[in-house]
């Protein structure tokens, strides 16, 4: 359905979402700047709609034909209030394919919304993949009800941050609003309600983070002994990658640590990684200038990362200016390499 603005595109999604269907809608960052308050009315209505976010040089209109890194805290951020959603980053376009599956799922299991964040690199480019292995695919809709007893529901039952979840037209009756409510969807202020409610919503991420295994949500490519560690996400797998093997040629041998889960962030299994490696020798490879997802670690686990490989001219990384920025910073001639190839 092309609607007239993505306002009206959130909107429509969670309309169906809540009417029984799997429902997405996709933006770069322009457009989820205007899809934040529905964001925030699906977080309030526990309702599994998902966004595919497409990230372009920023901001304002920036550069709608080139790419970025740089909406990563935004998404995770994005809307007033607390509530819980997750963040996910493909690194190419067979993962594309299976997340796109998993965020539903997820989205479905646990009635939140679902960030999917791929960069403008992969979205406009073209590749060679595999045939997706279908065997893989499993759908997973949750506590969804299609048909129900008629009469009104405790649609949002505090006793389980999970609560049933029948559909628009599936005989339950259910109340639904942008204001705080009580278990019938009822709007109330009642102090004792809103702390209630507030922290069943908020347990989701604990339930997320526990039953999610983490090894699914952050990936150690390469050396496992390596003795460095490039950190990224999104498109910068592909690149890093082909980089390690170039720089293992050198007599550099290394691993990449790919963060595929940034909400929340498997921070157990990243902390371990971390642990294993010369703090001195681990990077942060990004498309923007401050290093978010860095930024995101140390938020969550306490870790700084000191080096740093940044890019933000709209322009993807190349395999080259990787190498020769990763040596530099090895060999200790820099901490900080912003890279610049591509016109």
């Amino acid at each position: 359905v092309q609607t007239e603005d993505e306002i009206a595109a959130i909107n429509s999604a969670i309309g169906a979402a809540l009417a029984g269907v799997r429902a997405a809608t996709s933006t770069s960052g322009p457009g989820f700047s205007l899809m934040v308050e529905g964001l925030g009315w699906a977080g309030m209505n526990e309702a599994p709609v998902v966004i595919t976010y497409y990230q372009r040089g920023g901001p304002s209109t920036g550069m709608p034909t080139r790419g970025s890194q740089a909406d990563l805290l935004f998404a995770i951020f994005a809307s007033h209030g607390e509530f819980p959603r997750v963040v996910l980053s493909s690194g190419d376009h067979l993962e594309a394919f299976y997340d796109a599956i998993w965020a539903f799922n997820i989205a479905e299991k646990y009635q939140v919304p679902v960030i999917h964040l791929l960069d403008k690199f992969l979205a406009n480019m073209t590749t060679t993949m595999p045939i997706p292995d279908f065997s893989r695919v499993r759908i997973e809709r949750g506590q969804t009800i299609l048909e129900a007893s008629n009469g009104a529901w405790r649609r949002f039952d505090k006793s389980n941050p999970i609560s049933p979840r029948p559909i628009l037209g599936s005989g339950a009756i259910t109340w639904y609003t942008g204001d705080e409510h009580n278990e019938w969807g009822h709007i109330t202020e009642d102090a004792i309600n809103r702390l209630e409610m507030y922290e069943k919503r908020w347990r989701k991420l604990q339930l997320i983070d526990s039953e999610i295994p983490e090894e699914e949500r952050a990936i150690l490519h390469g050396n496992k002994d390596g003795d460095f560690l490039l950190v990224g996400w999104g498109s910068v797998k592909g690149v890093a990658l082909e980089a390690l093997e170039v720089l293992e040629s050198k007599g550099f041998k290394g691993s990449f640590l790919q963060l595929k889960m940034l909400h929340p962030l498997p921070s157990r299994l990243i902390s371990k990684t971390l642990s294993n490696f010369d703090p001195e020798r681990i990077i942060d490879v990004e498309n923007n200038i401050m290093g978010q997802a860095a930024a995101l670690i140390a938020m969550n686990t306490g870790f700084t990362i000191k080096k740093y490989i940044l890019k933000y001219t709209g322009r993807p990384m190349y395999v080259m200016e990787l190498v020769d920025a990763v040596i530099s910073i090895l060999e200790g001639r820099s901490s900080r390499v912003v890279l610049s190839y591509g016109k």
